[in-house]
């Protein structure tokens, strides 16, 4: 039997909706739901991702900070996630050591297991001492971090380490870019509409770059 994800995906926008952006104070709902046709061709689904080996070391770790209770429901859906990154994400444009240290379990979006357009609900994980270079896309999106000691720039600005439970919000086209230090990263990203996960576009100077 299928997991049923969306009381979890309305946990976590209960939990998004419950604070505001951390830089702009912005006050951020969740859309309204938009059914859609599955489409499966803009993920690479794998159950045997080096970075999952940080998974319940991340899951430890979120447990011990603000959003708990949510971390608590995320680990106990875990074994059902299904794992994927980008499809378009490859050796030619990425460095192994990202496509090495990262993942992400969708779990609305049309190719998740709830077949929304919007809003595309997922779990991100990274390792330690991996860099997501800078990149934009059309969709709106919001990050919700579990864990700590994570880092964000935007806009090619300063970087800046938010806290584990804050939330960020990247608007359309917005750059940005994000880096883990010593322990690994566990958020919720979501992208408020729908979107082509292959659009996304790389910041040609950062593209390649390593922590």
């Amino acid at each position: 039997m299928t997991r049923d994800f969306e009381p979890l995906v309305h946990q976590i926008w209960k939990s998004v909706e419950a604070t505001h952006d951390s830089i702009t104070g912005r006050h951020i709902e969740m859309p309204p739901v938009t059914p859609t046709d599955p489409r499966a061709n803009e993920a690479r689904f794998r159950d045997d991702f080096p970075v999952l080996k940080y998974l319940e070391a991340a899951l430890k770790l979120a447990r011990g900070h603000s959003l708990a209770p949510l971390a608590e429901a995320i680990g106990s859906a875990s074994q059902d996630f299904r794992w994927s990154q980008n499809a378009s994400y490859n050796d030619s444009n990425c460095a192994r050591s990202f496509l090495d240290g990262y993942a992400y379990a969708g779990l609305s979006g049309p190719d998740a297991p709830l077949t929304w357009a919007a809003p595309r609900t997922g779990i991100m994980l990274m390792g330690p001492n991996v860099l997501y270079p800078g990149h934009n896309h059309e969709a709106r999106e919001i990050y919700m971090l579990l864990t700590p000691g994570a880092e964000w720039r935007l806009n090619n600005g300063d970087w800046f380490r938010p806290e584990a439970g804050d939330l960020i919000f990247h608007d359309s086209w917005q750059m940005h870019e994000m880096r883990t230090n010593s322990l690994p990263m566990l958020a919720v990203a979501a992208w408020i509409e729908d979107g082509d996960r292959a659009s996304i576009q790389w910041d040609p100077v950062r593209k390649g770059a390593t922590v």
